[in-house]
């Protein structure tokens, strides 16, 4: 069974998330909607498994990025 991978915008939010950043900041840095950024991150929960954005970076291992 293939395991689904996370998007490199996923990627990109949880990232910026781990850094303290909020989801009007990311959406603003991006140039995206908030809706947009949060329905990444809630993708993004899905495809971990995750219940929360926490569990989600300990999951996807990108909570100690420079």
């Amino acid at each position: 069974m293939k395991e689904r991978m996370l998007s490199p915008r996923q990627k990109t939010c949880l990232r910026w998330i781990a850094r303290g950043r909020t989801v009007a900041e990311i959406a603003s840095l991006e140039g995206k909607s908030v809706a947009y950024i949060e329905n990444c991150l809630q993708v993004a929960l899905v495809v971990l498994k995750a219940k929360s954005i926490e569990e989600a970076l300990q999951k996807a291992d990108l909570g100690q990025s420079d």
